[in-house]
């Protein structure tokens, strides 16, 4: 006599298992993205910052922008400039959606930062930008 177990019993049985599989999905788009954003680094991002490397974070991609004249103090500082900075950087994020090598961490759910940091690799702060953020409205 077969027994049958009831749907949900299955379908717990069966999350770690679809879990596994986005995990692995998620990171080989993350890997393939490294290899196409990586080979172009360090390159100049904008006003004399430069992006410096990228790798992964749990979920996300990070990218790490180096501001080579500044320091944390100075930034401590000047807390109004840094402040529109960063708005001004959170702003921008949305424009990521639609470069194609993260085309794919985007499907899989994952997502992407951009760490701000001095010469010291030192954080001044961090953007983000959620998977949910470039599905179509």
């Amino acid at each position: 006599m077969i027994r049958h177990f009831p749907r949900p019993l299955w379908m717990v049985a069966l999350l770690p298992l679809l879990a596994a599989c986005g995990t692995g999905v998620l990171a080989d788009a993350q890997r393939q993205a490294i290899t196409v954003l990586g080979k172009d680094l360090p390159t100049p991002y904008r006003d004399g910052l430069i992006t410096d490397s990228v790798h992964r974070h749990g979920r996300d991609l990070v990218l790490v922008v180096r501001f080579p004249e500044a320091t944390v103090a100075m930034a401590k500082a000047k807390p109004d400039l840094f402040a529109a900075l960063q708005q001004d950087e959170q702003a921008s994020m949305r424009e990521l959606c639609a470069v194609k090598a993260l085309g794919p961490v985007f499907a899989a759910g994952g997502g992407l930062r951009r760490r701000f940091v001095d010469a010291d690799n030192r954080l001044f702060f961090e953007t983000t930008l959620a998977a949910s953020d470039c599905s179509p409205p």
